[in-house]
């Protein structure tokens, strides 16, 4: 009887095994999708560091390795410039070294953990189909798989997560949790060494918590990819520990609800920084839900002119307004008909895509005190549609020839137009002032866009001179931003300090006191009015000027 039962088994294996495709598919699709990429990102290594890389890696001491040391990468680690980061500060004391601060080494870098992140796609999609289909992968399931994989891969809203160098810290957290999700999926699908595998997503859960906060999010997603991936077709609850499990996001997430009300400490880490944001936590909680499904319209409809650091989102003040609740109706709607999915039998995998989606956003999207908008944030949940599309994909194995090729024709041409509009956003984060220009392109109403474009059209090297045609649109672009809003401070002080050093002392005094009456923190504009005033022998209102900027932090002008 025993040996008729190994007899069964073997047979099964067999026959399943001889449904799969040979190995080495997989090694050939992996290696196809990693040349489109780098096809696609082709230049990349021309463009420079921008904004948050300064703190991060060009003004730290700690990265700046001279000599390969394990010493000096645990120092880089433990002296990052965002401590709950150290991860990715490791990698660009490695990067530091490899090319003593040239941006060239780092851009490589980014790419290449771009092309491993799109390997990790392309395998977690794989092992999810692999299980839909019984431990048997047929040619069509794996090039869904692939295919959808392609689509993420070139996706231009990606470009600024891969070309931006400080944003190496999304791709590793992304990079970390999609291999945890998939070591998590091997471990429970194979009984010879399921302990190797689920060791491999416990690392990479430690990984990709220390390479950005959002990575927090991982052990909800292992979660689902238990009740949803390895349960697909069979009771959810099979025990009282199961109960236990699904209890906890409920409960973390009343913790977390009742911290904020109380204002505990998560509230405290949380929330410290609206006090330097032109909005409130009630602001960002209204407008958020706009802001999802504009990102989602990017990845549907990605031409380059769609994308760009600065765009022009109106902020949304009232519950009562429509732009807040007809967005959080389509979400809230998106999440019901996800849940109606795990809830059933037949499609828990097409929930467990929909779910992936608000998960990953849930972090960056609602109460912390980040940026309204910013295109990165989609690197990971975009997984999510990779996920739908690859289930969609697999379907068309079972329909007419016509409509399968209709299919695969239309993923094509999102693919090339993916590809191209990539190539096209590129040569835009080349420098500070290529990136301005096109932000007042797509954001023609945000003088925060045109303010930063005049800065960076007065940066010069060392030893060079601002060309009195910058100097001119510079000019104008501060004039534009005031127009737009002119109880933004920051232009006032620039348009000002671009008068005092051309000589023009009149426009300077008038702009930079305006400046300080909108606001009294503006240590640059103090600075230059204690020049302004000292030059024009007013000794009174230069030492005023010169205490005030000695207080806001203008170091030099506490000994003078």
């Amino acid at each position: 009887m025993h040996s008729q039962l190994i007899s069964q088994r073997l047979q099964v294996d067999k026959a399943v095994s001889s449904s799969n495709p040979p190995w080495w598919w997989g090694a050939v699709a992996c290696v196809a999708l990693s040349l489109a990429v780098i096809v696609t990102y082709h230049g990349m290594e021309r463009n420079g560091f921008h904004f948050d890389d300064w703190p991060n890696i060009l003004q730290l001491q700690a990265i700046k390795l001279s000599t390969l040391s394990l010493s000096g990468l645990i120092e880089a680690g433990r002296h990052a410039f965002l401590p709950l980061r150290p991860l990715p500060s490791i990698t660009f004391a490695l990067d530091w070294w490899r090319g003593n601060g040239a941006a060239a080494p780092f851009l490589v870098t980014n790419l290449a953990l771009h092309v491993l992140t799109t390997c990790a796609v392309w395998s977690l999609l794989r092992q999810v189909q692999l299980m839909a289909n019984g431990g048997s992968l047929p040619p069509p399931p794996l090039l869904a798989a692939a295919g959808a994989t392609l689509w993420w891969a070139l996706q231009p809203i990606h470009v600024q997560a891969v070309s931006y160098i400080v944003q190496r810290m999304t791709i590793l957290a992304a990079l970390f949790t999609l291999t945890a999700a998939t070591s998590y999926l091997k471990a429970r699908g194979n009984t010879r060494q399921p302990f190797l595998w689920l060791a491999c997503s416990v690392i990479s859960l430690l990984l990709a918590a220390t390479s950005k906060e959002n990575a927090w999010i991982a052990p909800l997603l292992l979660l689902m990819t238990e009740f949803l991936i390895v349960r697909s077709d069979g009771p959810l609850i099979r025990s009282r520990f199961d109960r236990a499990l699904i209890a906890l996001p409920l409960v973390g997430t009343l913790f977390i609800l009742i911290d904020l009300l109380a204002q505990g400490p998560i509230s405290h880490w949380a929330l410290r920084g609206y006090e330097t944001r032109s909005f409130t936590l009630g602001d960002r909680l209204l407008t958020q839900p706009k802001v999802v499904l504009f990102h989602i319209s990017q990845l549907l409809w990605p031409l380059p002119d769609r994308f760009s650091l600065e765009h022009d989102v109106q902020i949304v003040h009232s519950a009562a307004s429509l732009a807040f609740w007809l967005p959080a109706l389509v979400i809230t709607a998106w999440c019901g008909v996800a849940l109606k999915l795990a809830y059933g039998r037949m499609h828990r995998i097409s929930a467990f895509w929909m779910l992936w989606i608000p998960a990953t956003l849930v972090i960056e999207s609602s109460f912390v005190p980040l940026e309204m908008v910013f295109e990165h944030r989609m690197y990971l949940p975009s997984v999510g549609f990779a996920g739908l599309v690859a289930q969609g994909l697999a379907r068309t194995g079972s329909w007419h020839p016509r409509g399968r090729a209709v299919a695969w024709t239309v993923l094509a041409t999102f693919a090339l137009l993916s590809m191209w509009s990539t190539n096209e956003r590129i040569p835009q984060w080349r420098t500070e002032t290529t990136l301005y220009e096109q932000a007042v392109k797509v954001a023609p109403h945000s003088a925060r866009a045109w303010n930063y474009l005049g800065i960076s059209l007065l940066s010069q090297r060392r030893n060079e001179q601002v060309s009195p045609e910058h100097y001119a649109q510079a000019l104008d672009a501060f004039s534009r931003a005031i127009e737009l809003d002119a109880r933004y401070a920051a232009p006032w002080t620039n348009r000002g300090v671009a008068h005092w050093v051309h000589g023009e002392a009149d426009a300077a005094q008038h702009d930079l006191e305006t400046a300080i009456s909108l606001s009294d923190k503006d240590s640059a504009a103090f600075h230059y009015l204690f020049e302004i005033y000292q030059a024009a022998g007013r000794p009174e209102d230069a030492r005023w000027a010169r205490h005030r900027a000695c207080f806001l932090g203008v170091r030099n002008d506490c000994y003078r």
